[in-house]
Formats: C-alpha cells, sequence, structure tokens
C-alpha cells in the first residue's frame, strides 16, 4: 500500500477565458479553492440556475468526442479532460468549477493553459490526507484492435500507440515517465489534433466552431496545416494528456505502468471503472482483515 500524501487545494480564485470548441462563444471558468474532502465539482450556470456537476464516474454520460459529465437530466459539461489533466498534475484534489457554458473552455487545444493559471492561484497543501491509487494485478479493457492495459508499478508511466490513416500518423509510438515535471513540459503543451475533412463535416453540422489553427494541430491528406508543431509527436503526446485527464475522473492520485495502443475516452473510462471496481474491493478485504473481532470462534461454536 502506498503512503497517503496530502490533499491539496489552490491559494487563490482565478479566472479564465477562452472559446467553446464547438459553440464558437466565449467561455468563462472560474476556479476557487475548497476544503478537504470536497473534491472536485462543476457549477454550471443556466440563466439563474447553478448545477452542481461533481466530477466522478458516477457522472460520466458520453465519451464519444470527449468526456462529458452531467447530471442525470440536461445539465452537461463537456471536454473536461484537458482541465483535469492539469489538476492531477498539480495534485489538486479539491477544487470549485464554476462555469457558464456547457463545454470546457478549448483555450490553445492544450491543457498548458490550465496548468499555468493553477500555478499562478498557488497550491494550498491541506491537512487531511488521501491514499494513492494501488493496483495488485493487471486490469485491461479490450475494443476490438484497441486495447488500454494498467499494471502494477510503484510511479507513474505510459507506452502509447496509435496508428492513423494518415502518413504521418501511422505507428506513432512514445514511452516516458509522468511526474509533475515531465508531464508540465513534455504532455501537457501538446494541443488537440484532428483531420480538415472531419472539421469541415463537423462545421457543415453546426459544430467545431470555434475549432481553429490557434487551438489544434490540423491535419491535411498528406501533411499539416500548422505552420509548425510543438513536438515531432505531438498527436501522441496529446493522446497522452487525455488519458491522464480522463483516468483524473476518478478523483484520487494514481500510479501505475498504462499500455495503450489506439485508445480514446471511451476506452479511458472503461479502464478507469475497472480500476476503481479492483481498487474498493482490495481496500474493502483489507479494511475487514484489519477489524478485531468481537469474540473467538470458540465463543461463537457455544
Amino acid at each position: 500500500m502506498q503512503t497517503a500524501i496530502h490533499r491539496k487545494t489552490i491559494q487563490n480564485s482565478i479566472t479564465l477565458k477562452g472559446i467553446g470548441v464547438h459553440s464558437g462563444k466565449v467561455v468563462t471558468l472560474r476556479l476557487h479553492p475548497a476544503e478537504a474532502n470536497t473534491g472536485l465539482i462543476f457549477y454550471l450556470y443556466r440563466g439563474t440556475q447553478k448545477v452542481r456537476i461533481p466530477v466522478s464516474l458516477d457522472h460520466v454520460v458520453d465519451t464519444s468526442n470527449a468526456t462529458t459529465i452531467g447530471d442525470g437530466s440536461s445539465n452537461r459539461v463537456q471536454t473536461i479532460e484537458h482541465l483535469l489533466a492539469a489538476v492531477h498534475t498539480l495534485g489538486i484534489t479539491d477544487c470549485i468549477f464554476e462555469i457558464d457554458s456547457v463545454e470546457v473552455p478549448i483555450m490553445d487545444g492544450s491543457s498548458l493553459p490550465f496548468w499555468e493559471g493553477i500555478r499562478s492561484a498557488g497550491i494550498r497543501v491541506l491537512d487531511e490526507t488521501v491514499e494513492p491509487i494501488t493496483i495488485t494485478n493487471p486490469i485491461w479493457v479490450v475494443d476490438g484492435d484497441k486495447y488500454l492495459v494498467m499494471l502494477p508499478s510503484d510511479e507513474l508511466k505510459v507506452t502509447y500507440s496509435i496508428d492513423f490513416n494518415h502518413p504521418l500518423l501511422r505507428g506513432q509510438s512514445y514511452t516516458t515517465t509522468l511526474d509533475e515535471s515531465i508531464l508540465g513540459t513534455d504532455i501537457l503543451p501538446a494541443r488537440t489534433f484532428g483531420f480538415l475533412k472531419d472539421v469541415e463535416a463537423l462545421q457543415a453540422r453546426g459544430l467545431a466552431m470555434g475549432g481553429s489553427l490557434d487551438n489544434a494541430v490540423v491535419l491535411t491528406d498528406d501533411g499539416y496545416l500548422n505552420d509548425h508543431l510543438r513536438y515531432d509527436n505531438e498527436c501522441v503526446r496529446h493522446k497522452i494528456l487525455d488519458l491522464v485527464g480522463d483516468l483524473a475522473v476518478m478523483g484520487r492520485p494514481f500510479r501505475g505502468h498504462l499500455i495503450a495502443s489506439k485508445a480514446g475516452h471511451a476506452l479511458d473510462i472503461s479502464l478507469a471503472k475497472c480500476i476503481m471496481s479492483q481498487v474498493t474491493g482490495n481496500e474493502l478485504t483489507q479494511y475487514k482483515s484489519k477489524r478485531i473481532p468481537l469474540f473467538s470462534k470458540k465463543e461463537a461454536a457455544r
């Protein structure tokens, strides 16, 4: 069992503004400090209504193009993974997110603006602790030729492979440890990516209206529409960013060796549910084994 670590929140409130990738409208996101054991909670403002949506696996309602949480009715907040990747990296366990739109702003398409914003707000270490998620056996999910595995490990690391039908994204793979320093410099700045033909189709349906070269890497049939990339393998790095952000929905720090091939939000969340199922069972067993019996077996037989 790993040593418990202190819970954290932000020191001061901050406000971040950006474009919603689908609506194309300005979104205001405010982050506020929270008491220990609050967890991560969104408050969605819809007119005069304030809707509470906790960040948890039970509240994930869609994983088709991004990770979306909801309150069980029509109230939703989508594309939370970039924000949560930054939150996980900085060890934030308790925070309030106030938002005036159904989508977290896309910012520059990466987690970097969220990471920088949280750091500028300062981080407050709380007295209470949280125990990192520890797995004792390999856990995996498979969907056709796509798979995602988590192996026991004392540190967080990843081996991620993508294989798109594109000359620049065939058989691209990346392996790295994922401590705070590496996440901050090598993963969080990687921007989301998409294919020009798909963007045009989405915009024809009134979606992706906020997408542009300012917040995405866009691929043509044989190259990039962007003038430059932040990394030669920026796309696979962004997939790692998404994976970390999706697993952060579990609400606890986690460690393990993640091995992914052609995964996405749906597999990420499926793996998170499998992890929590095993962890919950293990922790209940450990708790049970530590209980002091009220009477001996000999007394029970009388």
